[in-house]
């Protein structure tokens, strides 16, 4: 009898050591999941990380501190990819008072910045062409700038002077959204008075989610390239919209301006391409406009993303988001999770050791 109990008691103690191994088993998995969940949630995808900054930007950006105004005819800007394009819209606001080229100009041509200041617009302060092109500045006695968000990089300890382009991102690798507004509006204030209001930020981003969602579905999952058209200070625009394609979805895109695009690049048209113009909303008839119906009356897609011809920054400002969200929204609709630039790493690192 006694053994029968002893025995009743060791597989009573069995089945608890049994059940508290597997609490600890069902406790340690919780706890792996949570932590897996806290990862994942501390280290979002690089489209998620995209679609954060760009709706961030209509609140951040009023923290942001912008330049001093300068005299335009004094200025040279340069610098690469984003950063050009942001040089570039600040020349076309300038009344092209300021002069906008690459950094290969400048270091082939420095006599470009006779009699000026060179200011240098790069995020990191890395790119080896615009050291360079500073370096090739600081030769002839010329004053620099650099416009960055790196105030440690070789490019501000090179130039004279750093305009601290101050942001909040997610700290994700992703393509360029919030960096290049902040540094868009930073060059614009540098050669012009800007005023940007609360109301200026939120209006053009809901506008923008309007005008991107009646055409999105209008785009083909696999064209044979994307072009965007536009004039005047919106062909940078148009630059920075197939930048955000050829980085976010792998997609050939080309900018033009329109009137370029009808010389040549038109014959080489496909019915699989997808135009996209950036179109400010005249009450007459344009050349513009008329060619857009013409185009559509020969079966291309065309599509038009309308703007407000409205004063100030607010077109500009609806036609960054508009492109910012396009890429986006196909990215998401696609079902991807990263851009197409953080997937491809051996082309991720030929572009960087290129450009570093």
């Amino acid at each position: 009898m006694e053994l029968f109990i002893t025995e009743m008691k060791r597989k009573a103690y069995r089945k608890f050591l049994d059940a508290l191994e597997n609490a600890a088993l069902v406790a340690a998995y919780k706890l792996g999941e949570s932590c897996y969940r806290v990862q994942n949630m501390a280290q979002p995808k690089s489209v998620e990380a995209m679609e954060h900054e760009i709706e961030s930007q209509s609140t951040l950006l009023l923290k942001l501190e912008l330049p001093e105004r300068v005299d335009p005819t004094k200025c040279v800007m340069t610098g690469s990819g984003d950063s050009y394009v942001a040089a570039s819209i600040a020349s076309y606001l300038s009344n092209r008072r300021t002069v906008c080229c690459f950094p290969s100009e400048l270091i082939l041509n420095n006599d470009i910045l006779e009699g000026k200041e060179l200011y240098v617009v790069s995020i990191s302060g890395r790119t080896a062409q615009n050291i360079a092109a500073a370096k090739a500045a600081k030769k002839r006695n010329i004053k620099t700038t650099a416009i960055t968000a790196n105030s440690y990089s070789e490019l501000a300890r090179l130039c004279d002077r750093v305009v601290r382009v101050d942001y909040s991102d997610s700290g994700v690798p992703t393509s360029g959204s919030i960096s290049f507004l902040s540094t868009l509006l930073a060059c614009v204030s540098l050669v012009t008075r800007i005023t940007v209001s609360p109301k200026d930020l939120q209006g053009a981003l809901e506008v923008a989610k309007t005008t991107v969602n009646s055409i999105l579905d209008q785009i083909s999952d696999t064209p044979s390239s994307i072009l965007y058209l536009a004039e005047g200070p919106l062909y940078p625009i148009a630059w920075y919209g197939s930048l955000k394609m050829n980085e976010v979805l792998g997609v050939r895109s080309f900018p033009y301006s329109i009137q370029e695009y009808c010389h040549a690049p038109l014959f080489s048209i496909k019915k699989d391409d997808t135009i996209i113009i950036l179109n400010e909303i005249y009450s007459e008839a344009t050349p513009e406009n008329e060619f857009l119906q013409k185009l559509r009356k020969l079966n291309f897609p065309v599509l038009s993303l309308d703007l407000p011809v409205s004063p100030g920054i607010s077109c500009l400002l609806q036609a960054v988001f508009s492109v910012q969200l396009l890429a986006l929204r196909k990215a998401k609709k696609k079902g991807m999770t990263d851009c197409f630039f953080a997937q491809s790493r051996d082309l991720l690192n030929a572009s960087s050791a290129c450009i570093y």
